[in-house]
C-alpha cells in the first residue's frame, strides 16, 4: 500500500505541474485541475507518511526501513523519530512537509492574486509558483518511488532472509541519535529546507513573466520565514552536538553542518537586498540571484549528504544511496540550477536598473546593505570550498581553515550593520551621519578598554568584540525607540541584537574556553579549574541497567553541586559510547566529558610479556625464551563439550636465564567453560617471582603472552579510577540567548509582513467590491439613458 501511495503522489504531483504551466498559457480552467492534482498528491504524501509511522509503532518489522532503525524497547518519542533516521526517511520527512506547506502556499496564492483582474490573468502568479512548487513535490515523490521505506527484508536480503520472514526485533537506534532533540532538530531543518524552495518559485516566476514588481511584496514573508526556521534548525543541531557528543563543542565545521549553514547564510544576504529592492527598486538582479541560489545550495546540500561522496569527510553523511538515486540527485540539481541560471541570464537585458534607479550614493543604507549581503556571500564562498574540498581534491579541510578566513568577514558584518542601521535611505548627510557615530563609538571604545584590562590581549578578537558591541549598541536604541510605539516594526533591530549577542557568545565560549584531563580515583578529591572533584562511583540508569552514570561531586566555595557523565557499551556501535554533562552557572558552563574508567588490574604493564616461539626478551633482571607449547594435559573434546576438568591445561614451555643459570619451567592456564584461570608457576631457587600464562596463540605464528610478577614488591590496591576532561565555556549561555532572540527578531519580522499583506488583501477585497458596485451603477444608468432615448 506505502508504494502505491507514492506512485500516485508522484503521478499527481506531475499533473499538477502540468496543469498549471498549462494554466499560465490563457486557459484558466486548467487551474481548477491543477489545484485538485496537487491536493491529492498532498493528501498521499501524508497518507504515505502516517502509514510508515503506523507500521513503526506496530514494529513491523519485515520491513527494512522499520528494522533497520528502529526497536521495541525505544521509547515512544524515539521510536516516532526513526521515522527519519535513514536516507529514505529522510526524504519522505522532506516531501511529507513540502506537501504540507504547498497547501498554505496555495492559499495564499489564490488570496492574493485576488488583486489582479481577470483580464489580467497573466499576472497571476499561482499557476507558474505552483507549477514549479508542484514539480520539485513530484521530484521528492520520485526520490521515494526509486528509493522506496516499503521494501521487505526478503527483497533487501534475497540471499540470506527467506520470503515471509518476520525478525523479532529491530537493529535500533543509533546511539548518537537517541536524544530528546532528535525528535525536534530534523523536523524544523528539513522545515528551512523545504521554505526556502518558496522564494526560489517566486524568483523564477518573476524571471519568466519578466515582471519584478510583485514576485519580491509575495515572496519576501516566505523567505523570511525559511531564514528563521532554518537559523533555528542550525542552532539546535549545535545545542545537541554540545549536550551530547563530549568534546565540549557547538560547531565543528563539518561538511554535513556547514551544507545546511550556507544556504541560511545566502538567504539571509537575499532578505537584505530584497528589502532594500523594496524600498529603492535597487538590487533586482542580487535579490533573484540570491533566492535562486540559496535553494540551489539546499539541493547542493543534499547532494553531498545524501549521495554518499562525503563518507570518509564527514561523521553525519549517509552511506551511497545506489546509482539511481545518485544519478537523480544530478538531474534534480541540475535541471533546477541550470534552469535558473539561464533564465537569469537570457533576462540580463531587462533586469537593468532604470537611469532614476541608478544614481546610488555611497552614504545611503541600500549601499551599505548591498556591501553586507556581498561580505555575507564572501564568507558562504569561503565555507562552500572548504566543503566542497573532498570532491575537489580529495581530501579534507581543518577546522582552523573556516576560522581564520571567517574572522575577519565577521568583523566587516558586525560593522556593516552598524552603519547601516545609522544611515537613512537613498541619501545621508555626512555631517549628521558622522555626529550620530559619536555616543556608539565612545560606548564601544570604552567595552573594549575594559576587555583588554580584563584579560584580552588578541587583537582581531578584540576587533569582533568591538564591531560586536558597536553593532549591539546601535541596534539596542533603536530597538528601545521603535518597540514603545510598535512592537513588530522592532523586529529586524531585534534580530540583529541576537546575532551580535552570537558573536560575543562565540568569542567567550570558543577563544577563552579552559581545558584540563582529570583523572579522579574513586573517593579521592582532585582540584580542577578552581574546583574540588570527588568521584563517588557509578551507578546504573533507572530503566536502562546497561548504562551507567558516573557520578562526580563538584564543590567550590561551600557550595557543591552532582554531575553525571554516562559510560556504557553499546552493541550497535561496537564500542563504548560517551555522554557529558553540564552545569550551567548562568556566566558560564562546567563541562565534565567522560574518557575512560581504569579498573585495578591484576597485572601491570611492566610485568607483562609478549613472545614468539624461540624469542628471548629481558624482564626484571632474567631473560625468558618461548620454547614450545606443552598441550599433554588438553582435552579439546571436553572443552568443546563444555565439561570443567580438572585435567583440561593448557601449557607453554620457557627458558628463564638468571645469573648465569638457565632453568627449563612449564607455565599453566586452565581452561573451564566459566573462562580462563591462571595457574601461578616458580623456578627452584627464586621465591621472590612468579610466573603465569596469559594468552596463546596457537593458529599463524606461535606465540605466548605471559606475566613475571615480583613478589617482594607489594601490590598496588589503586581503586578504580574515572578519567574526563573537564572545561570551563565562558558566556556559552550568550550563543543560545543570542540565537533565541535572533529567532524573536525574525518571527516579529515576519509577523509585521503578515499584517501588512492582510491589509493590502482587505484592501483588494474593497477595491473590487467598490469596482463591481461601480460597474453595476454604470449599466443602470445607461439602461435608463437608453429608454429615455427611446
Amino acid at each position: 500500500m506505502g508504494n502505491l501511495l507514492l506512485n500516485i503522489a508522484f503521478a499527481s504531483a506531475l499533473l499538477a505541474s502540468i496543469c498549471y504551466f498549462i494554466s499560465n498559457g490563457g486557459k484558466e480552467k486548467f487551474i481548477r485541475y491543477g489545484r485538485m492534482f496537487y491536493h491529492i498528491a498532498a493528501v498521499l504524501v501524508i497518507s504515505s507518511a502516517a502509514y510508515l509511522l503506523y507500521l513503526i509503532i506496530t514494529h513491523q518489522f519485515q520491513l527494512t526501513y522499520v528494522w533497520n532503525y528502529s526497536s521495541r524497547d525505544l521509547p515512544w518519542n524515539l521510536l516516532i523519530s526513526t521515522f527519519y533516521a535513514g536516507q529514505e526517511g529522510s526524504f519522505h520527512l522532506w516531501a511529507f512537509l513540502t506537501a504540507v506547506l504547498g497547501v498554505f502556499l496555495l492559499s495564499y496564492l489564490a488570496n492574493r492574486d485576488i488583486e489582479i483582474k481577470s483580464s489580467n490573468y497573466k499576472e497571476k502568479y499561482e499557476p507558474l509558483v505552483m507549477g514549479l512548487y508542484s514539480l520539485i513535490l513530484s521530484f521528492l515523490a520520485f526520490i521515494l518511488v526509486i528509493k522506496s521505506p516499503y521494501l521487505m527484508v526478503w527483497e533487501s536480503f534475497p540471499n540470506d532472509v527467506a520470503v515471509g520472514f518476520v525478525p523479532e526485533d529491530g537493529r535500533g537506534l543509533n546511539p548518537l541519535l537517541q536524544n530528546f532533540w532528535m525528535t525536534i532538530h530534523p523536523p524544523v531543518l528539513f522545515s528551512g529546507f523545504t521554505a526556502l524552495a518558496v522564494p526560489f518559485c517566486f524568483a523564477i516566476t518573476a524571471l519568466i513573466k519578466n515582471e519584478y514588481s510583485r514576485w519580491m511584496k509575495l515572496g519576501l514573508p516566505w523567505t523570511l520565514f525559511g531564514g528563521m526556521i532554518l537559523g533555528l534548525g542550525i542552532m539546535l543541531g549545535g545545542y545537541w552536538a554540545y549536550g551530547v557528543l563530549g568534546w565540549g563543542g557547538y560547531w565543528g565545521w563539518d561538511p554535513v553542518e556547514n551544507s545546511s549553514f550556507v544556504p541560511w547564510i545566502v538567504v539571509v544576504a537575499a532578505i537584505h537586498t530584497m528589502v532594500s529592492e523594496e524600498r529603492t527598486g535597487k538590487f533586482k538582479k542580487t535579490s533573484l540571484i540570491l533566492c535562486i541560489t540559496a535553494y540551489l545550495l539546499v539541493l547542493y546540500s543534499t547532494f553531498l549528504t545524501r549521495s554518499g561522496v562525503l563518507g570518509d569527510a564527514s561523521v553525519h553523511s549517509f552511506v551511497d544511496p545506489g546509482q539511481e538515486v545518485y544519478l537523480f540527485l544530478i538531474v534534480f540539481l541540475s535541471l533546477f540550477g541550470g534552469g535558473g541560471i539561464g533564465l537569469v541570464l537570457f533576462r540580463l537585458k531587462s533586469l537593468r536598473t532604470a537611469p532614476s534607479e541608478q544614481q546610488s550614493q555611497l552614504l545611503s543604507r541600500e549601499s551599505a546593505l548591498f556591501v553586507g549581503a556581498i561580505t555575507l556571500c564572501a564568507a558562504a564562498l569561503v565555507i562552500a570550498v572548504g566543503t566542497s574540498w573532498p570532491i575537489i581534491a580529495k581530501g579534507t579541510v581543518e577546522p582552523e581553515f573556516y576560522n581564520r578566513m571567517n574572522l575577519p568577514l565577521a568583523i566587516l558584518i558586525a560593522s556593516i550593520n552598524g552603519f547601516s542601521m545609522l544611515l537613512k535611505w537613498r541619501y545621508s548627510e555626512e555631517k549628521q551621519f558622522l555626529k550620530s557615530l559619536y555616543i556608539p563609538l565612545g560606548f564601544t571604545a570604552l567595552i573594549t578598554i575594559v576587555l583588554v584590562i580584563i584579560g584580552v590581549r588578541d587583537f582581531i578578537i578584540a576587533l569582533l568584540a568591538a564591531a560586536a558591541f558597536f553593532a549591539l549598541f546601535i541596534n539596542l536604541e533603536i530597538a528601545y525607540r521603535i518597540f514603545t510605539k510598535d512592537k513588530v516594526k522592532a523586529g529586524p533591530y531585534i534580530a540583529h541584537m541576537g546575532l551580535m549577542i552570537l558573536f560575543l557568545g562565540i568569542i567567550g565560549s570558543a577563544r577563552y574556553s579552559e581545558e584540563v584531563n582529570v583523572s579522579l580515583p574513586l573517593n579521592e578529591t582532585k582540584h580542577a579549574l578552581g574546583y574540588n572533584m570527588t568521584y563517588k562511583g557509578a551507578t546504573p540508569i533507572k530503566g536502562d541497567e546497561e548504562k551507567f552514570h558516573f557520578n562526580v561531586i563538584v564543590e567550590k566555595e561551600g557550595r557543591g553541586f552532582l554531575l553525571q557523565p554516562v559510560m556504557y557499551y553499546s552493541e550497535y556501535s561496537e564500542g563504548v559510547m560517551k555522554n557529558p554533562d553540564i552545569a550551567n552557572l548562568v556566566v558560564k558552563d562546567l563541562y565534565l566529558s567522560p574518557m575512560a574508567l581504569e579498573t585495578p588490574q591484576d597485572f601491570s604493564s611492566s610485568d607483562m610479556l609478549s613472545l614468539k616461539k624461540g624469542e628471548e626478551k629481558e624482564i626484571h633482571g632474567m631473560k625468558v625464551k618461548f620454547v614450545n607449547f606443552d598441550m599433554s594435559k588438553f582435552d579439546r573434546e571436553a572443552m568443546q563439550e563444555g565439561k570443567d576438568n580438572k585435567d583440561n591445561i593448557m601449557g607453554a614451555e620457557i627458558e628463564v636465564t638468571m645469573d648465569g643459570k638457565t632453568q627449563k619451567v612449564i607455565i599453566e592456564q586452565k581452561i573451564t567453560s566459566a573462562g580462563a584461570e591462571n595457574i601461578p608457576s616458580k623456578i627452584s631457587d627464586n621465591d621472590k617471582h612468579t610466573f603465569y600464562l596469559l594468552n596463546m596463540s596457537v593458529s599463524g605464528e606461535s606465540a605466548v603472552e605471559i606475566a613475571v610478577v615480583n613478589d617482594s614488591i607489594p601490590k598496588s590496591d589503586a581503586p578504580e579510577t574515572l578519567v574526563l576532561t573537564a572545561s570551563i565555556k565562558p558566556f556559552i549561555n550568550l550563543v543560545w540567548g543570542g540565537t533565541i532572540i535572533m529567532v524573536l527578531g525574525f518571527f516579529a519580522s515576519l509577523l509585521r509582513r503578515y499584517r501588512l499583506i492582510k491589509s493590502g488583501h482587505r484592501k483588494a477585497e474593497r477595491n473590487t467590491d467598490s469596482s463591481s458596485g461601480h460597474s453595476k451603477n454604470g449599466s443602470r444608468k445607461k439602461k435608463s439613458h437608453l429608454q429615455e432615448q427611446d
